[in-house]
């Protein structure tokens, strides 16, 4: 071996530990994001500790916490849970006895007076509950919208680092159109089927004639169709863009590899130089990935340990007080519980759609 190429692969050795040093998370802004999962989550979680964990090949979800902490969230959100359920109760038991006594007493003007004043009581409690599942379904929606508005910026700043850029500007346009366009969905269609949906249950047991099932159906369905819509579209644009975008990136990529490679005396240092920085960049980005599934994931696991309980109440409920009770007031609660069900499919489908993007946007570009 020649002097020459010796000296010429100690200098790009050296270039290749100068470049690599160079390369720290310092190099992308993560502080909007720590601000704003400081405001939601209370400064529990460190986004940037989570980035450097999968970037050392560490495990950054620890399932025995989350068990931990969703068992305490169940038995908080039972305790809390409780006075409703007993008024419920009460009330329920309270309209059975004066439909038996009216019964006993041939008195049914007092019978369906008593039972709409019970009735009317339920439908507050129920309506207040109800109010608050919708405050924690927007709650956690806008929560996920945000955070995914301020992880863009940084997480395809990272793919960009990768020579992805194609991709990046690509799926930067996707993720911001997603986010507004699920907003606008959800807000201005989704949810206020879903109110609809349930106040049109309530008013229809009220007199004990099922005239508006069949619209209740519809709604029912509309918003699932919806659901499932969104959830196509999506996947279909990542198996359509995925075998395009990423191609042209990776060609580009390996086009700029092989022409350094060429170059006389320091072409193999060059090329280890570049392999050095791509790969520093795609390990940053995919822990940046990483960590914005989990951060997806612990955002909506309260929400949905609070909204799973209460629709899972109201079911029991209507199941246990089936026999005893009128049919009005057990149809009444399956149908504020199937209201509960719609919320928490829609929160469910909005977490699995950016967990998707996420997660199928990293695999594509991490080649």
């Amino acid at each position: 071996m020649c002097p020459e190429t010796v000296g010429a692969s100690q200098d790009g050795q050296g270039v290749i530990r100068s470049i690599h040093g160079r390369i720290h998370m310092e190099q992308i802004d993560l502080s909007e994001i720590q601000e704003l999962l400081d405001d939601i989550l209370g400064g529990t979680v460190d986004f940037q500790q989570l980035v450097e964990q999968g970037t050392s090949g560490q495990s950054i979800l620890s399932w025995g916490g989350i068990l931990h902490d969703f068992g305490t969230i169940f038995l908080q959100e039972l305790v809390m849970q409780k006075r409703l359920w007993v008024h419920v109760l009460l009330l329920a038991v309270a309209s059975a006895v004066l439909l038996h006594f009216a019964e006993v007493f041939k008195n049914r003007s007092v019978s369906q007076i008593s039972f709409a004043m019970i009735y009317m009581i339920l439908l507050l409690i129920l309506m207040v509950s109800f109010q608050n599942s919708m405050e924690i379904a927007r709650g956690v929606l806008l929560a996920m919208r945000n955070f995914m508005t301020v992880l863009a910026p940084a997480y395809f700043l990272a793919m960009t680092m990768t020579s992805y850029v194609a991709s990046a500007g690509v799926y930067y346009e996707f993720i911001l159109l997603l986010v507004s366009g699920l907003q606008r969905v959800l807000e201005l269609f989704v949810l206020p089927c879903i109110e609809i949906y349930v106040l049109l249950v309530m008013v229809d047991h009220l007199s004990g004639e099922e005239r508006l099932s069949r619209l209740t159906e519809l709604l029912e369905m509309v918003v699932g169709w919806s659901l499932k819509g969104v959830v196509a579209a999506v996947m279909a644009f990542h198996m359509i863009q995925g075998l395009l975008t990423p191609a042209a990136d990776a060609f580009r990529k390996l086009t700029v590899s092989k022409g350094i490679e060429m170059i006389p005396g320091i072409g193999d240092a060059g090329s280890s130089v570049t392999d050095m920085v791509l790969g520093s960049a795609m390990l940053i980005k995919n822990g940046i990935g990483a960590a914005a599934l989990v951060v997806l994931l612990l955002l909506c696991l309260i929400p949905l340990a609070k909204l799973g309980i209460m629709m899972a109440a109201y079911y029991l409920l209507a199941a246990v007080l089936q026999p005893i009770s009128d049919e009005r007031i057990t149809g009444c609660l399956a149908g504020v519980g199937c209201g509960m069900k719609l919320l928490f499919q829609t929160i469910c489908m909005v977490l699995v759609l950016f967990l998707l993007t996420v997660a199928l946007t990293t695999a594509i570009t991490g080649r």
